[in-house]
């Protein structure tokens, strides 16, 4: 009797490998796909990042009439710079990058016929960070201590301590900042200045300056919104 089951289980048990095996190979090509489309979209999220701009804009464009719009679609400008960045290379690449991020929005540099003036300034400065990455005041918050004085309960003792607090040394953070400022060469009055302001880990500033450039001019000449967060997707 026991024979006999046995032979009933095994003829079930291929059955089922017969009907189970074309679903079995199926599946296992399934799950294989999905552990490699997982892996590209992790891949993927990993070389990019999110450059957070804060950005404050003021407007004092002119008033227009009626044939004639206040806000110039397309204008020639000249580079201003300050005495002291008149040999600052940072300066320099901060006017090509300028020079190419107003193109397209129909502004172009021309010394001759220009219209405007633009200042362009871009910094960047360390800061200590918590361990959420927000600026803290001082720059030693994790510290080692040694103390020695007389006992309290023993006249004549010595008594030392040593306390460690956990992070040492701290970790940093990097402020960028990005200003534009727009004259209008008729009056020189300022018709347009633009801030972009960015924290984070980042310590390779060009490439955090670039994405500050564009946010900054984001809906340039006229933003609907002044005060703004841009957030900008760059490469690692």
């Amino acid at each position: 009797m026991l024979i006999c089951d046995l032979q009933v289980i095994r003829k079930e048990n291929a059955m089922n490998l017969q009907i189970m095996g074309p679903f079995a190979r199926h599946i296992r090509w399934g799950g294989l796909f999905l552990l490699v489309l997982f892996s590209l979209l992790l891949s993927g999220c990993n070389s990019m990042r999110i450059i957070e701009s804060q950005v404050q804009t003021s407007t004092q464009w002119p008033t227009g009439t009626a044939s004639q719009s206040a806000v110039p679609a397309k204008a020639f400008f000249r580079l201003d710079r300050l005495p002291a960045d008149v040999n600052n290379l940072q300066a320099g690449w901060a006017e090509v990058e300028l020079e190419a991020a107003l193109a397209p929005l129909g502004w172009t540099r021309n010394d001759i016929q220009a219209q405007y003036t633009i200042w362009i300034g871009v910094r960047a400065a360390e800061f200590i960070a918590d361990p959420w990455g927000r600026p803290v005041r001082s720059p030693w918050t994790n510290r080692i201590t040694v103390n020695i004085g007389t006992g309290y309960y023993r006249p004549h003792g010595m008594g030392w301590g040593l306390g460690m607090r956990s992070g040492f040394p701290p970790p940093s953070g990097y402020a960028q900042e990005v200003s534009i400022i727009i004259r209008d060469l008729q009056t020189s009055n300022v018709v347009y200045q633009t801030k972009a302001m960015h924290e984070g880990p980042w310590t390779d500033h060009q490439n955090i300056w670039r994405a500050m450039i564009g946010a900054a001019l984001q809906g340039f000449p006229n933003p609907s919104v002044l005060n703004r967060r841009v957030d900008t997707t760059i490469a690692r």
